[in-house]
């Protein structure tokens, strides 16, 4: 590489990464890792997207870019490990396959393969584990019920297996409390104490529960409770409150800033070919909207969203693919995207001249925006 070719790169780099830590977006790490990605530098581009995921979780162009990579690397891993499992099945070998599949973040094909070597090895908790862990982090995610009974049933099935899996019992005692059963998730957590005397809050947490009073019914089924989950779009308890409370979905409802919206809102006005844009909160009520001088009026475009809206998410839980990330329907008056992040919908209708992925990249900056990302953002 010449000294020329050397300095244009470096000076390319420079002013990428200048902007990601001046004004950092959704749009400024992809683009960095993009540049770096086409540079051949395949570890810095993987930094460079969790450095950017942490900020900004919900950006579907940094996942995707991370992803890409990540195929890149670990596609001779998994193939060697699909052909041992062909001519050698072994349970050490799908769990190995299961995790590889995490990673990428393709829980559908981690839940595949464990399935079949629940098939194959019945008596093999580590597959049973992987189903209920992936199916209680989609419930936390996107709080469907299916995903949560599955999870409790893999999961009661793991500490049938082995009844010492502190873990098992820990993810039941949460399930447990998520959905309103203070009593079981108690008795999970007596088992988590006996396993792990140090376990940290959890006897304080358990002493709390203790001193409920005690229902005056019986508990309503599981389902039941993972159902109401679902149509209220909360949780029975807070999340936050439970002592292993790790990342996912909070019962709090999302308190909106009515200034940063309307600042945000104001912002579309300034790209050409956006025409709509609306935000609908948690319960699906409209939280803010734009309407462009070429737009349909508030009150179509809130109907055409909350019907795409509504049709995805049945076919995603008929799929069993998760909840609604993102639908993107194109026709001749204008394409629309439709996006969820943390409970709440973003839907833009736009044409030429914005691009798709200009659009994408407005959505992921307005949702930064929304939930205050970026601050205090280090360097890529």
């Amino acid at each position: 590489m010449s000294l020329a070719e050397r300095l244009k790169r470096w000076r390319g780099l420079s002013l990428l990464r200048g902007r990601v830590r001046k004004t950092p977006s959704p749009a400024a790490y992809a683009d960095l890792c993009e540049r770096l990605i086409a540079l051949g530098e395949a570890d810095d581009a993987v930094r460079t997207a969790d450095a950017g995921l942490l900020l900004y979780p919900d950006s579907d162009r940094l996942a995707h870019v991370r992803l890409f990579v990540m195929k890149g690397r670990l596609s001779g891993r998994i193939r060697k490990l699909r052909e041992d499992v062909l001519r050698r099945p072994h349970p050490g070998t799908y769990g190995q396959l299961a995790q590889l599949y995490r990673e990428l973040g393709s829980d559908d094909d981690a839940l595949a393969i464990s399935a079949e070597c629940c098939e194959r090895f019945p008596a093999n908790e580590a597959a049973y584990m992987t189903q209920g862990e992936v199916r209680f982090d989609r419930f936390r995610r996107d709080l469907i019920a299916r995903d949560a009974v599955i999870a409790e049933a893999a999961l009661r099935q793991v500490v049938r297996i082995n009844e010492q899996n502190a873990a098992a019992h820990a993810r039941l005692a949460e399930i447990y409390w998520l959905v309103g059963l203070p009593a079981a998730c108690c008795g999970h957590l007596a088992h988590v104490l006996a396993l792990t005397p140090g376990a940290r809050g959890v006897e304080e947490f358990t002493q709390g529960l203790d001193r409920l009073p005690a229902p005056a019914a019986p508990a309503e089924p599981f389902a039941d409770l993972a159902a109401r989950v679902q149509q209220t779009r909360a949780f029975a308890n807070d999340p936050a409150r439970f002592p292993r409370s790790g990342p996912g979905v909070s019962a709090q409802r999302v308190q909106f800033d009515q200034a940063r919206i309307g600042d945000a809102m104001n912002a579309f006005s300034a790209h050409a070919g956006l025409r709509n844009a609306a935000l609908f909160g948690e319960d699906g009520a409209l939280v803010s909207d734009y309407c462009g001088a070429s737009g349909l009026t508030a009150a179509e475009f809130g109907e055409l969203v909350t019907g795409i809206r509504d049709v995805a998410d049945d076919a995603t839980r008929r799929m069993d693919t998760g909840g609604l990330v993102r639908a993107e329907i194109e026709g001749p008056g204008g394409n629309v995207l439709v996006t969820r992040a943390r409970g709440l919908t973003v839907a833009l209708l736009y044409s030429a001249p914005l691009a798709q992925v200009a659009a994408l990249a407005l959505v992921e900056d307005f949702t930064a925006r929304l939930h205050g990302a970026g601050a205090g953002a280090g360097r890529a």
